[in-house]
């Protein structure tokens, strides 16, 4: 097997992202991002909306935002709780949004290193997919996987034995995480950024039938140095992993090809190395007439934020 090292990318600039001066709480918080012609759909891992961006001559600009409280029905919890959205696809007509499916370390007392108690939001469970007017690019419907009990994410990777010892864990802890999502050829794919299992990442494919229920979660182990998933995303009919600590450590941070297929290797096409800024959000885009792999980061330095606007990083593929 092939798991070697090339660097197929380079850092070429970057690309403005204008959200408007009021909303610098989203703009820290951005997770996920796909580009779909010449809009680009984004989500925050808190708050309950998805965010739809027009391309401009050199970036994008915020155009509409749309709460999915008016297409998922009945999110468990209240109206407060965030969703935790971590990854975003899309196939022919439709925005893919997954959320991290995990449990929570609630925050220690000022006493305190740390809390015992592990809390589990319901509402982190999101997985659903959005029907775009092609005319007006704007959701019309939804299709959302069961939260609990029969045909959930949660159930299946619970029940799964591969899965099942870390059903009780915390997010950052090894415990369940779900941090990347990838829609290639019809076939829907989950990245988990914990567990790492035998030092082994976990790409999982998903049977999803006709009523929109997940019936198996195939697990595909991946060696990517011990580390775990932080994002998918499409490139052809392979997908692009962003691979990253299961914790808080600073990196390494790398990117992997892999072809979604029993037997194949990632190989490793660009690495980050240790950084206080985190790869969290990736997807091909085509700006200025040139296209590449845009890169958002958690925990981004103020030079990125400047009134609302958010300048992401631009990765492009070397010239061979």
């Amino acid at each position: 097997m092939d798991t070697g090292t090339t660097t197929e990318f380079f850092l070429a600039g970057q690309v403005s992202l204008d959200y408007g001066t009021s909303e610098q709480p989203l703009v820290r918080n951005l997770s996920g991002c796909v580009a779909t012609g010449p809009l680009l759909w984004t989500v925050s891992d808190e708050g309950r909306t998805l965010e739809r961006l027009s391309r401009e001559v050199d970036g994008y600009r915020l155009s509409e935002r749309f709460s999915l409280d008016q297409f998922v029905q009945a999110i468990p919890g209240s109206s407060d709780d965030e969703l935790d959205l971590e990854s975003i696809d899309s196939d022919e007509s439709s925005i893919w949004l997954c959320g991290a499916h995990c449990k929570v370390r609630r925050k220690p007392e000022s006493n305190e290193i740390l809390n015992s108690e592990i809390r589990e939001r319901k509402s982190r469970r999101l997985l659903a997919r959005l029907m775009i007017d092609q005319s007006t690019g704007r959701p019309v419907t939804a299709q959302s996987v069961p939260f609990e009990g029969d045909g959930s994410l949660r159930a299946v990777l619970e029940t799964d034995p591969f899965f099942s010892p870390f059903r009780e864990l915390p997010t950052k802890e090894n415990g369940i995480d779900v941090e990347g999502l990838a829609v290639v050829d019809g076939r829907v794919f989950i990245g988990l950024r914990g567990p790492v299992i035998g030092g082994f990442a976990v790409v999982a494919e998903l049977a999803i039938d006709n009523a929109f229920k997940i019936r198996s979660a195939r697990p595909y182990f991946l060696n990517l140095q011990g580390l775990g998933v932080r994002e998918l995303t499409r490139d052809g009919a392979r997908i692009l992993i962003t691979a990253g600590p299961v914790g808080e450590a600073q990196g390494p941070f790398a990117l992997y090809r892999w072809s979604p297929e029993p037997g194949s290797a990632p190989r490793k096409v660009y690495a980050w190395g240790t950084a206080i800024e985190k790869p969290e959000g990736l997807s091909w885009c085509e700006v200025g007439g040139e296209r590449g792999l845009l890169v958002f980061y958690d925990n981004p330095g103020d030079i990125r934020l400047q009134n609302g606007v958010y300048s992401a990083d631009l990765l492009k593929r070397l010239q061979v």
